[in-house]
């Protein structure tokens, strides 16, 4: 007759081989599992479920079962089953963890007089979308090509060797070491100590799990921790002392005893050491095998905490190179799903979806300036306020200005070299828009108000509306006077020059940085200080991208180094400057703006006055400084968090334009989000602040009557 421990050592290794083995089938596994926690298990339904994933995963090597029908798509590619994932769309993403409040888990724990917790994933955080990608950071220290696989499957050998010698797959951090010696000549002791340290300086504490931990030990409760893990206790009980986590009882690991919490073993000696029954102890963990069925299958009570990654990564973009994506995903998942707060969906828009386009450009921004020895970097309003925030955060010795100017001020300042962009932008924009315009309006916008004495002359009057029947002899009547409309606009040169000239200062090299999309306020003022006033002084205009409606209008500047995208442009990146062009009816440049918002309105230009000269503004579109606000602080501590985690790794905030950019387009897959939330933002769309046509319109108004 079969004995029973024979038949559970068999159901472990077919459990091991079948689920264990394979990330993607354990991750669908335990979403599973997630899914029916609360009903009594039926453990042929399991089995057959594990069939399933196995099928999918092994034999028509499909990379993810579909796990939400809401928010993924399937599609026909190819002749085969394709699935597309699509962001969380129904509102805040850190929603849908729905923890129980800290309060009420520390009251549920402390009926127990022993509360034992999982380390890693459930009190201690990695920034990784996956556990193993530490080993990116380890293969960089080595100078070591491919280590992460190196590091993989010496592991797998390690456990293999450990199985077929002692009957267990417990293994030591220097067992490993002691097999990637072998294969890289990377000496064991110094293998180990680099894994360490690393591990010490990017874990974090879960701040949920912190709190509780800190609410328990107030109260005295008995707190101990039991983990699966290759590392030695002192070394586990490092990691937790760094992350804050003090006073444990005794901490159990499987590599000195020989036995895991999945076959029961470890539990079975934390009980007998800790002199204690089961049903007097709590279990806390996120791994649904080893965490809760094994414990639960010795009657011990427990605490069911979802990883933070089997939860966000269903809502994280693919396509992105897979270090960075692997940082990105790790930080917005550990910072929206750890259980300790749900914010609002304008702070996630920053977080998960701005934050790490900002600090990508801001980081460009400053190896450029390295790179090519700008003295001093411009920060173009209002686009330029979140930017040079976040710069100033993470650069502060890097000296640079803030300079109020627009495309409209660029049009009128430069208007003596830019008749073409004065007459598009002012006459034939206004002909096509949504808000009627009068030439009245228009001309007293651009202090050309004495040029309506001569209108009637032209056969135009001051309340005719510009529109397409007559602006064709608006254009005429503007190219008649040009000379009139120079001067006129000349008026403030001076200002303009004092103005520009004080934030230039005595540089020689200056970066004007804007949000996009053509470049024309950095070549503005690179026409301003180089050609018009002579400055000894070289500009560059950096952009986020470049896309505009006529598609060949600044080649040129980009191929000549005058205009330099980070995103894209027509020749870099090509795929996603398509995207962002032919998706959406061309609205995407609106959606892109929404990081960069401020809480004051659009600079239009400069007016004399006793003391000298005063700004001038538009009409501030106050209804949209409270969501603003908290976009740019979500950005502002994706920032923080992410250059916090990683400040021993510099070369990590070295994000290509292409990943910073995929988040985004992951978003606009599907406008029912911004729609949604920012479909209420109102955008003044009359001429400027003075003019007596300002009316205001919603995103919703501009996308419906785009078509979009």
């Amino acid at each position: 007759m079969i004995s029973t421990d024979k038949i559970v050592n068999f159901k472990n290794k077919l459990f091991y081989h079948a689920v264990e083995s394979n990330p993607r089938i354990l991750s669908d596994y335990q979403k599973y599992k997630w899914a029916h926690t609360e009903k009594k298990e039926n453990k042929l339904k399991s089995w057959s479920y594990i069939f399933i994933l196995n099928f999918l995963h092994r034999t028509l090597k499909i990379n993810t079962l579909i796990q939400n029908s809401s928010q993924i798509i399937k599609t026909e590619k190819g002749g085969s089953m394709d699935y597309k994932k699509l962001p969380y769309l129904d509102g805040p993403e850190s929603e849908i963890s729905n923890r129980v409040s800290i309060t009420q888990l520390a009251k549920k724990l402390m009926k127990h007089e022993v509360i034992s917790f999982d380390v890693f994933d459930t009190l201690i955080l990695r920034p990784f979308a996956k556990p193993e990608h530490l080993f990116f950071l380890l293969g960089n220290k080595h100078k070591q090509i491919n280590f992460l696989s190196i590091r993989v499957e010496a592991e797998k050998e390690a456990r293999n060797i450990a199985f077929i010698k002692k009957g267990n797959r417990e293994v030591t951090i220097y067992d490993i070491y002691e097999i990637i010696e072998r294969k890289t000549g990377i000496k064991k002791e110094y293998g180990v100590q680099v894994e360490i340290e690393t591990e010490l300086k990017i874990c974090a504490p879960n701040p949920y799990m912190r709190e509780i931990f800190e609410i328990l030990k107030s109260k005295r409760k008995r707190i101990v921790a039991i983990s699966d893990m290759y590392v030695t206790k002192e070394m586990l009980i490092e990691f937790l002392n760094k992350c804050g986590y003090f006073g444990f009882e005794d901490v159990f690991i499987s590599s000195e005893n020989n036995c895991s919490k999945r076959t029961k073993g470890l539990f079975m000696i934390a009980l007998n050491k800790l002199k204690i029954d089961p049903i007097d102890m709590v279990h806390v963990g996120d791994n649904f095998q080893t965490d809760i069925k094994a414990a639960n299958s010795l009657n011990i009570n427990t605490v069911y905490y979802k990883n933070v990654n089997d939860i966000g990564n269903d809502y994280r973009t693919d396509g992105m190179s897979e270090l960075i994506g692997s940082t990105y995903s790790g930080i917005v998942n550990s910072h929206l799903h750890n259980g300790d707060n749900v914010y609002t969906p304008y702070y996630e828009f920053g977080f998960t979806y701005g934050g790490i386009y900002i600090l990508g450009f801001c980081n460009w921004i400053y190896e450029f300036a390295k790179k090519n020895d700008i003295d001093k970097i411009l920060f173009l309003s209002r686009d330029g306020e979140i930017y040079k925030q976040v710069f100033d955060y993470l650069y502060p010795g890097i000296q640079n200005e803030y300079v109020y100017w627009s495309r409209i001020a660029n049009t009128k300042y430069t208007v003596e070299k830019n008749r073409e962009d004065f007459i598009t932008r002012m006459i034939y924009h206004k002909s096509i828009g949504v808000i009627p315009t009068s030439l009245k309006s228009m001309l007293d916008s651009l202090d050309l108000t004495e040029m309506l004495r001569i209108l009637p002359y032209n056969g135009l009057k001051e309340e005719e509306i510009i529109h397409k029947g007559n602006v064709k002899i608006v254009e005429d009547f503007f190219i008649d006077h040009w000379e009139c409309v120079v001067e006129n606009l000349s008026v403030n040169n001076e200002i303009v020059k004092q103005y520009i000239l004080s934030k230039v200062g005595s540089s020689k090299k200056v970066a004007v940085v804007d949000v996009g999309w053509i470049g024309s306020g950095g070549l503005g003022l690179k026409y301003l200080i180089e050609e018009k006033w002579g400055q000894d002084c070289k500009v560059f205009s950096l952009i986020a991208a470049s896309r505009y409606w006529n598609h060949t209008a600044n080649i040129n500047e980009i191929m000549n180094g005058e205009t330099i995208p980070y995103i894209f442009s027509r020749m870099y990146n090509r795929n996603l400057y398509d995207t962002h062009s032919n998706t959406n009816k061309n609205s995407n440049n609106i959606f892109f703006e929404l990081f960069t918002q401020a809480c004051y309105p659009s600079f239009s230009g400069f007016k004399r006055n006793e003391s000298g000269f005063e700004f001038l503004f538009d009409v501030p579109e106050v209804e949209n400084y409270e969501y603003i606000k908290e976009v740019h602080q979500g950005i502002f501590d994706f920032v923080k968090k992410y250059n916090e985690t990683f400040k021993d790794f510099k070369y990590l905030s070295n994000i290509s334009g292409y990943d910073a950019y995929i988040p985004f387009r992951f978003l606009i897959k599907d406008l029912k989000f911004i729609k949604k939330y920012f479909g209420q933002l109102r955008y003044s769309r009359g001429v400027l602040a003075d003019s007596e046509n300002q009316t205001f319109e919603t995103l919703n108004d501009i996308l419906e009557s785009a078509g979009v």
